[in-house]
């Protein structure tokens, strides 16, 4: 039986050795593409990278392509269908399309990439030192481009690229390329080509920040605050009547909470005394509420489960509702707080405006919410020349602001925001004839919210 075996591994082995040196008998040519053509068009062939890239001189939709291909000998079409000429889908200008050809025993693969010739083919826009690139759209008929940046960033200072043509592509204005332009109003840019029959003009729009998206009817953006390009402060005297502020945040912001305990309760001014690298302070409670700070639960509070905003230690916003207090940490969900502060309850939850709120009682407001963006959206009201606002308002307000959670914070005399160490409302009460500074009008609280 032994003998037997060995007898049968034989022929197998032997099949094996001569497969193994047949195999690469024929291994075909790496260049099998010669040559392609496409009716109006330039056909180029890069044998390096294995892309052909088709250039019309007028529109086409580049849907269907009709290329025909020249192989070297015994080469052919293997997809799409054996066919050839083939035809193409070259829409996706990103990504093109791929054919694969047949030589020998061996398949190459070739990137087809279509294109039409314009003056300006294309365009990249960046903000913060080239650290945020712009979303841009052209629209070749109407000759318009426009930019959309998913972060707040100053639109006077966009780093512009373009490029051009490349039959004889030159940028008439402006004269240089790359360049910085001014996007806070529309701008005009021309160029030319060989194939263009003289300048082409091109609209680019202002652009638009993300955070622009989202600002209601009757807010304006306002200056004279210190805070980096990421965050964008609005200000209305529309509100029910009254003036309020919003700040809008980005997702490169960082949100922490500073305490001292509920047995130092400390004003909005001192807290940023002690950290001048806060760029915004709202308040959180004056009561004895949940407090977590660097991971530390500063102070249990009065619920094992309550309402809150906060953040993990790798930066996950943490909104609304429950959240579980334990000794030692508190939890929403499965997640654990790094930094958390209580807030009074849950105003908006995936979207949804929550109902019972009180729609009677009007007084000064304060709030945090986030857009689906990820965008910190912090609110306050204050009523010192002014009757103030409803929850039931306030909640409505953050649902303009686009939020898609929010949760409110202690209302009355506490409530308060500073950017930049400087107030937003000041109150009509600290004039000369009482002596007292505006100082004097901040409610001690047990937390702060901070973003930096």
């Amino acid at each position: 039986m032994k003998k037997c075996l060995q007898l049968s591994v034989l022929p197998l082995l032997l099949s094996a050795v001569l497969f193994c040196s047949c195999k690469d008998d024929n291994p075909g040519n790496p260049n099998p593409i010669v040559d392609a053509s496409v009716q109006d068009a330039k056909v180029t062939i890069d044998q390096a990278n294995k892309r052909i890239d088709v250039l019309f001189y007028e529109y086409n939709p580049l849907s269907a392509v009709e290329i025909t291909f020249k192989f070297v000998d015994g080469a052919y079409l293997y997809t799409p269908l054996m066919k050839n000429p083939a035809t193409l889908d070259l829409s996706n200008t990103k990504y093109g399309s791929t054919i694969v050809v047949q030589t020998g025993d061996d398949l190459v693969y070739y990137d087809v990439y279509g294109a039409v010739d314009y003056p300006i083919m294309g365009m990249v826009a960046t903000a913060d030192d080239g650290a945020i690139e712009g979303r841009v759209v052209f629209d070749q008929n109407t000759r318009e481009i426009t930019v959309e940046f998913n972060y707040v960033i100053d639109p006077t200072k966009v780093n512009c690229t373009f490029s051009l043509s490349p039959e004889g592509g030159k940028l008439i204005s402006p004269t240089t390329n790359p360049c910085v332009l001014d996007m806070s109003k529309d701008q005009t840019i021309t160029a030319e080509s060989d194939k263009s029959g003289g300048p082409v003009t091109y609209k680019l729009k202002a652009v638009e920040s993300a955070d622009a998206s989202i600002v209601p009817d009757g807010w304006e953006k306002v200056s004279g605050y210190t805070m980096p390009s990421y965050m964008a402060l609005y200000k209305t005297n529309m509100l029910y009547e009254n003036e309020a502020y919003v700040l809008v945040a980005d997702k490169r912001a960082k949100f922490s909470v500073l305490s001292n305990g509920y047995k130092f309760l400390t004003t909005l001014p001192e807290f940023y005394q002690q950290d001048p690298t806060a760029t915004v302070i709202i308040n959180g409670s004056a009561t004895d509420d949940m407090i977590v700070v660097d991971g530390q639960v500063v102070n249990q509070g009065r619920q094992t489960t309550t309402a809150g905003f906060g953040v993990t230690k790798t930066g996950t916003v943490l909104i609304g509702d429950n959240f579980k207090v334990e000794w030692d940490k508190v939890k929403q969900n499965d997640s654990t707080a790094h930094y958390a502060m209580y807030a009074v309850q849950s105003l908006i939850e995936k979207g949804t405006l929550q109902d019972g709120l009180d729609a009677e009682t009007k007084d000064a407001r304060a709030a945090i919410g986030v857009t689906s963006r990820g965008y910190y959206v912090f609110f306050v009201c204050q009523k010192y020349t002014s009757p103030g606002i409803t929850v039931e308002q306030q909640r409505d307000i953050m649902a303009d602001w686009a939020c898609y959670y929010a949760v409110g914070l202690q209302g009355g005399s506490g409530s308060c925001m500073l950017v930049g160490g400087q107030r937003t409302i000041y109150s009509s009460k600290t004039d000369a004839s009482t002596g007292l500074t505006d100082k004097d009008y901040y409610k001690p609280v047990g937390c702060v919210g901070v973003l930096k």
